[in-house]
């Protein structure tokens, strides 16, 4: 069954929506182990192999008018794109016989055995939703590196380090019309699990025994509808996160954040959120306790009352975007 409740929606609101059914208890673990996939909205594609989407690429003209005379018709400008889906899957087999030793307790088990492979999807998708490469595995769907791959790409800010040890801050607006994620048409978005009951399956010496088979299946994308809504700091050296304020090689985050956060219209820098791993975590909230820093402090968002909030906007821990980025070159 299809969301049906409105145009996007957290997996939070998509969890509440399925409740009773079986991809309830897994969309509410998503919800609770994973920040940034929990800020995600999502909406159901118009396409069951992807989402077919403008893009705005200018405005209309607009004229001052006097008494008597007409007004020019104008329109915007705007480019056609086709976002594309990946199908992310996952199989659990458990021998019947573990399962007996349980009694009672199997389906517990059962569930707790499926927990780990609902982790291991949820990184997967939110690694994607930075690092997704259709170049380089055909298969899975364009994150937000490949929207924005250079120092000189639009709304990218260069921290100017270089090596082996670099990461990027991002500043994302989500929304219907800004960034967000995307599921097949008529499905069921986030993710869902399949009891598929017993089979006979082989060990690696061609023996056969009886098991218990869960599948796992989480199809999404995600389309960008307007640049603006997404800002990356790119080629922040992590070795150099420790250098005090006024020694070679500091880097002043508050700096880069400010000039990040001002590369985004007030309507999306108001709504947007933060993303950072916790080497830049650390470092914004070490330099905060410097002498007249007062951009970053601590609020309640998200349940909770002592989130990290820089510029007005909060900041969200995911563990996920890498400290060994490549370098992004001058295109």
């Amino acid at each position: 069954m299809a969301y049906l409740k409105g145009l996007v929606a957290t997996l939070a609101e998509l969890e509440d929506f399925y409740k009773g059914q079986p991809a309830g208890d897994i969309l509410e673990l998503m919800n609770m182990t994973n920040d940034i996939l929990s800020d995600v909205r999502w909406m159901e594609s118009n396409h069951t192999d992807g989402h077919l989407t403008r893009i705005r690429t200018g405005l209309p003209e607009v004229y001052w008018r006097r008494l008597y005379r007409g007004t020019p018709p104008s329109k915007s400008q705007w480019a056609q794109v086709r976002e594309a889906t990946g199908m992310l899957e996952a199989r659990m087999e458990l021998d019947i016989k573990e399962l007996e030793l349980y009694g009672d307790k199997a389906r517990a088990f059962r569930l707790s055995e499926g927990k780990a492979f609902a982790e291991s999807m949820r990184q997967k998708v939110a690694s994607t939703l930075f690092y997704g490469d259709s170049n380089v595995n055909p298969d899975e769907f364009n994150g937000l590196s490949m929207r924005y791959p250079s120092a000189t790409s639009p709304n990218v800010i260069d921290a100017g380090g270089s090596g082996d040890s670099l990461t990027s801050m991002w500043l994302v607006c989500w929304d219907s019309n800004t960034v967000h994620g995307i599921y097949p048409k008529g499905s069921t978005g986030g993710l869902r699990s399949k009891d598929l009951g017993e089979s006979t399956t082989t060990d690696s010496d061609g023996c056969k025994f009886e098991v218990v088979t869960d599948r796992y299946n989480w199809d999404c994308g995600l389309a960008v509808r307007d640049w603006r809504a997404v800002v990356r700091i790119g080629n922040i050296d992590v070795e150099k996160l420790t250098v005090a304020a006024g020694k070679t090689g500091y880097i002043d985050l508050q700096a880069l954040t400010i000039r990040a956060k001002n590369k985004m219209p007030v309507t999306m820098r108001n709504r947007a959120i933060w993303y950072c791993n916790d080497e830049v975590m650390t470092a914004l909230e070490m330099q905060s306790v410097d002498k007249g820093n007062v951009h970053l402090t601590y609020g309640e968002y998200f349940d909770s009352k002592s989130v990290p909030v820089l510029h007005g906007r909060p900041i969200r821990q995911c563990d996920v975007i890498s400290t060994h980025e490549a370098a992004l070159a001058t295109a």
